[in-house]
């Protein structure tokens, strides 16, 4: 979902694990690897400082603000299990039964087999991935995938009737950064509640991917919302610099948002020549366009979207704030949803 490295392990044990890129990202981690003393934890500077190198202070209010989505995903996490565990308690008291007896009553006892179909579709797309297995020696650990993803999302959705049987209320806060808007193209108005700035890079195809996304996002919330597209050009995106540089040679001539759209719909056409063919196109003056890019005019510009999104911890595009709350990957339009009606909830604007 997001220009990045990751894998999905899906337990499947004959067959394989399947390894999906779900996005682009820069080679240095944000500081999630960085080792911990797990015995002793250092007193902090009475001067606020963490670290100095050649005379420049590293705060410890910095050091909190990189590991605050660390420290806010582990107690999600952990809050999560509380709530499932709270709600399975909860509902098997009422029936009179254990924990394990609900999910197997709920759950696991209302699962259908898998269905040929669906079997010949698992074993069709995997057996080229395993030489020297037949379909019948391999059904029996399909048929358990099967059962196995199907228990799954089926425990899901019946944990979420519970939550709302219950009345469930998140009130855990995620962590809020503070991010620049700048002097960056803008959809909405100022006076919007809600304001969603986006790190893209015009040639990751995750960002292209996330375009529909917020597409139906501002049409939802026409007037609640303002949406700032600042650049993250990855480096090993050959042609992201110099598109995002072009972007605001099209920006300086009225026509970013055009020029935007046009080269997240066609992305093998990034080129230097290839985007003067679509500003021409588009209407915009090609020589004063052609000035612009050549002489990197903008070439600042983009470099301090880039230190902005450093600072704010982004190492993957596309990444978006929320009123400064991060949401990373294509995320389809609920994603946002989720956050912005708790934004309006709070303003009042809902």
């Amino acid at each position: 979902m997001f220009c990045r490295k990751s894998t999905l392990l899906l337990s499947m044990s004959l067959l394989v694990c399947f390894l999906a890129t779900s996005g682009c990202s820069s080679a240095t981690p944000s500081g999630a690897s960085a080792r911990k003393d797990a015995t002793k934890e250092p007193a902090a500077s009475s001067s606020g400082n963490a670290a100095l190198v050649d005379g420049q202070s590293i705060t410890i209010a910095q050091v909190d603000e990189r590991v605050a989505k660390q420290i806010y995903d582990a107690r999600q996490q952990a809050l999560e299990q509380l709530v499932t565990d709270t709600l399975l308690e909860k509902e098997a008291k009422a029936q009179g039964i254990t924990k394990d007896a609900l999910l197997q009553k709920e759950v696991n006892a209302k699962l259908a087999d898998p269905a040929p179909a669906e079997i010949d579709q698992v074993w069709e797309g995997n057996k080229a991935r395993m030489p020297g297995k037949t379909k019948e020696q391999v059904t029996p650990d399909i048929v358990k995938w099967l059962k196995d993803q199907k228990g799954q999302q089926a425990q899901q959705s019946y944990l979420q009737s519970l939550r709302s049987k219950y009345k469930v209320q998140i009130l855990l806060e995620p962590p809020r950064v503070d991010v620049a808007v700048d002097d960056d193209p803008v959809k909405g108005p100022t006076s919007a509640p809600v304001t969603i700035v986006e790190f893209s890079d015009f040639q990751c195809p995750y960002c292209s991917r996330a375009e529909a996304a917020i597409k139906q996002v501002l049409e939802k919330y026409q007037g609640k919302v303002r949406f700032v597209y600042r650049d993250y050009p990855l480096s090993f995106h050959p042609f992201a610099e110099k598109a995002a540089e072009a972007a605001q040679c099209a920006n300086e001539q009225g026509k970013f948002w055009e020029f935007h759209d046009a080269l997240y719909a066609d992305q093998a056409k990034l080129s230097v020549p290839d985007m003067e063919a679509t500003a021409s196109r588009l209407g915009l003056n090609a020589d004063k366009f052609k000035s612009c890019v050549e002489s990197g005019k903008f070439t600042a510009e983009v470099t301090k979207d880039v230190a902005d999104a450093t600072k704010a911890g982004v190492n993957s595009t596309p990444s978006f704030f929320i009123n400064g709350i991060a949401v990373v990957g294509a995320q389809g339009p609920e994603a946002f949803s989720e956050v912005i009606d708790r934004e309006l909830a709070k303003s009042g604007s809902k």
